[in-house]
């Protein structure tokens, strides 16, 4: 949408994908899409081919393992291992193998016809979790065929630019990230999208869904990206310029103050305490927790290990990761939540579903591969040993007690035979569920009874109860972590944990938010846990407000009907 405000500046709207405020020259990015050889190869070339399908599939993982090796971005890291599973996806491999041996394609054909057929299904569900993929796969079909036609992927884009795109992969950003750029227009993309994701994660100012933008904008135009309010000024006037100026530099005054929260006593105004962990995965995260004073982890995903092949099944790999955390964050606590693998993040197009969050996932796989669920428990249980006292099992998904039951059998049935090879074990390590299904908030009085601890996960949590798939553009509208139900239900969990003295923690995206942190301390929920980037943020706004403020804030929102209200509740907050 354009906004004619004189002769020369024009406002173009979109969303606002990752928040920030930046000035710049704007740099017009196009991706080529790699030309296809037409012809057909004669027998004898068949194997030349395949040689340099591999090869290709070889230097393309490479690529994407120098990038993670050089990533301390969690975000950013689990997009790439996402992309190495894609290329070591057996069953894409054997096709494009057979389209050379069978239809006599060179390489680079077969490679498109294969990744063209798995792209088109994935484009057919049009919205959420395998929409989003079809990008990242047709990123690594466009690198497979330049690598095995030994075409160059040179990348034109100068430092300090802000880049102007049709949309962009992971790889892409990740790469233009290097290139120290300033912000990121996209005509396409929603606020879920994986380039707004690792724009977020990596806090590059980003609008999206801004339409035309590529063709509204000309190279080299001054612009102002404003990820706060989803705009994008063009030609910005002088007194505009001046308008921005001032908000950048009493943004910068404010991010240099909350810097100084970090070395401050997690302690509300009057006294009150809150302990704030990291939600990690990699091992290369861990300076950001010492960085930013977490205590402790509070949600460590373990995907990876099961995504990417060579841990797959790897019990001493387990422990060997398991043990550095601990070792890092000692005498803190870190929180391992069991594989939370299956529907969406499996890429094998045989196993997908049509509603994977609503699928075989979770506990629910788990305790479908029992093999899994055992080599990962032996290698948590062995690291509990080591360290006692600081490991605690989060069980994902959990949606019956009977599965309570079914992973504290696993456990004991663990614990029973490393005893007897002779292992030290932890008897009294605590286990705890994530409520992330409604049904469990409304129960949790009754799962309180059978559990150690309760983590509630608000971003599943929100998109069960509203009905709202949240990688859904059509009904992002819909999806709001400030909708009074989801308060309600938060409130019912902090009271069945109050009740049976037991912890509760919220580890979903509402513990960044520092209007929400202030509610959860007011509704009794005294542990958060977020990614480490956004805990100085929260900490200033818990340490610079009494409880008794948050609390009359909680008891507003809890009496609110609308998100309307709830929004200008926690905004006049």
């Amino acid at each position: 949408m354009n906004n004619q405000t004189d002769m020369q500046e024009m406002i173009l709207s979109g969303a606002p994908a990752s928040p920030g405020i930046t000035v710049g020259k704007a740099r017009l990015y196009k991706r080529r899409r790699p030309m296809v050889s037409g012809r057909h190869i004669p027998d004898m070339d068949v194997e030349q081919h395949i040689n340099r399908f591999n090869r290709a599939l070889s230097v393309a993982e490479q690529e994407l393992q120098d990038l993670i090796a050089g990533q301390d971005d969690e975000e950013a890291v689990e997009l790439l291992q996402a992309q190495v599973a894609m290329l070591n996806d057996p069953d894409l491999k054997k096709r494009v193998e057979l389209e050379i041996k069978q239809a006599n394609r060179p390489a680079d054909a077969a490679i498109d016809q294969v990744f063209g057929v798995y792209i088109d299904l994935m484009e057919e569900h049009q919205e959420g979790a395998l929409k989003r993929r079809s990008l990242d796969l047709a990123d690594a079909r466009d690198r497979l065929i330049q690598l095995v036609n030994d075409n160059d992927d040179t990348r034109e884009i100068p430092d300090d630019a802000i880049l102007v795109a049709h949309e962009l992969s992971p790889r892409e950003v990740i790469e233009f990230s290097e290139h120290d750029i300033r912000g990121i227009v996209m005509d396409r993309g929603g606020i879920t999208s994986h380039a707004a994701i690792l724009a977020r994660s990596m806090q590059i100012p980003t609008v999206v869904g801004v339409e035309e933008a590529s063709k509204s904008i000309a190279a080299n135009e001054l612009i102002i990206l404003d990820g706060n309010q989803g705009k994008v000024i063009v030609k910005p006037s002088t007194d505009t310029q001046k308008k921005y100026d001032d908000i950048i530099t009493e943004a910068a005054r404010k991010q240099a103050k909350i810097q100084q929260v970090c070395d401050k006593p997690n302690e509300t105004v009057d006294g009150a305490g809150f302990t704030l962990r990291a939600n990690i995965e990699f091992e290369n995260e861990l300076p950001s927790i010492e960085r930013f004073c977490a205590q402790g982890v509070g949600l460590l995903r373990t995907e990876s290990i099961y995504l990417h092949c060579d841990h797959f099944d790897d019990e001493q790999k387990q422990y060997t990761f398991y043990g550095s955390v601990l070792e890092h964050t000692a005498p803190h606590p870190v929180i391992i939540r069991l594989f939370d693998a299956g529907g969406d993040k499996l890429f094998n197009v045989a196993e997908q579903e049509q509603n994977p969050f609503l699928g075989w996932r979770g506990i629910r796989m788990l305790l479908d591969k029992k093999t899994v669920l055992k080599q990962q428990l032996r290698a948590i249980l062995k690291a509990a040993g080591r360290y006692p006292g600081r490991l605690r099992i989060l069980v994902p998904m959990i949606s019956s007690l009977d599965e309570v039951a079914a992973v504290r059998k696993a456990v004991a049935i663990v614990q029973g035979e490393l005893q007897k090879e002779g292992e030290e074990i932890d008897p009294n390590v605590p286990i705890g569920i994530m409520v992330e299904v409604p049904n469990v908030a409304i129960q949790a009085r009754a799962f309180a009874k059978q559990v150690d601890f309760l983590s509630i996960g608000t971003n599943d949590l929100t998109q069960y109860l509203l009905a709202v798939d949240r990688g859904n553009e059509r009904i992002s509208g819909l999806y709001s972590q400030r909708h009074p139900a989801l308060w309600q239900l938060i409130k019912q969990v902090a009271d069945a944990g109050k009740e049976h003295s037991i912890p509760v923690s919220v580890c979903g995206e509402l513990a960044s938010d520092p209007a929400a942190a202030c509610c959860l301390l007011g509704m009794g929920i005294t542990e958060l846990s977020m990614t480490p980037s956004a805990l100085p943020a929260v900490k200033q706004a818990l340490c610079t407000r009494g409880i008794s403020d948050m609390q009359a804030l909680a008891s507003k929102v809890l009496e609110s009907t609308t998100v309307a209200e709830s929004e200008e509740i926690f905004t006049n907050f």
